[in-house]
């Protein structure tokens, strides 16, 4: 793991301690962000508890952009207004949204073997780890392919173009990349 320097920091070193997931990155935005957030939603309708929730999925939006290339650094752009802007798009959206417009009243007691929106989140996150990893073993080609196809959700012909090959081409190449990827998931899957 590597230690911050104690010079102070250009924005392009965040970006690239970010990119190589290094911890001190998170902590540093972590620690420039989530009290003014936290703020900003409890002068927004929100708790600290939602300012929380908030907070780590607008991270999260933000590190799987930064990841995916979807983010990508421009000079003179500070990561922290960015990764504010991502949070409070969290907010906002939840804000919007019926689960706060009918908020409901805090049962007595947790029951954990009927939280199935919990149970599916876990499952979900899981899934989302599984493919992650799958994603890094495919080769680059079909990694991109992929990313093309279900994350920047580009047609068949749109990839094809940028990638130089037919649409039929392009068609089998997604179809073989796709299996390969179930096979590597599948691979990875706890088994009962």
């Amino acid at each position: 793991m590597t230690t911050r320097k104690t010079s102070p920091l250009s924005q392009s070193e965040l970006y690239e301690a970010l990119k190589k997931r290094q911890g001190w990155a998170y902590d540093y935005l972590y620690g420039e962000l989530s009290h003014s957030f936290r703020y900003w939603v409890e002068r927004n309708s929100g708790t600290e508890m939602d300012a929380e929730d908030a907070f780590h999925k607008g991270l999260l939006n933000f590190l799987l952009n930064l990841e995916t290339g979807k983010y990508e650094f421009r000079e003179n752009t500070k990561i922290t207004t960015v990764v504010f802007d991502y949070c409070k798009k969290v907010w906002l959206n939840e804000l919007a949204s019926s689960r706060l417009k009918k908020r409901a009243i805090m049962p007595d007691a947790y029951d954990p073997v009927n939280d199935v929106d919990l149970q599916k989140d876990l499952e979900r996150a899981e899934t989302i780890a599984q493919v992650r990893a799958a994603l890094d073993q495919l080769k680059a080609d079909c990694r991109r392919l992929i990313e093309m196809f279900y994350c920047d959700e580009l047609s068949l012909k749109e990839i094809a173009k940028k990638l130089g090959m037919k649409e039929s081409s392009t068609k089998q190449k997604r179809y073989d990349c796709t299996e390969k990827l179930k096979q590597l998931v599948l691979k990875q899957a706890p088994r009962n």
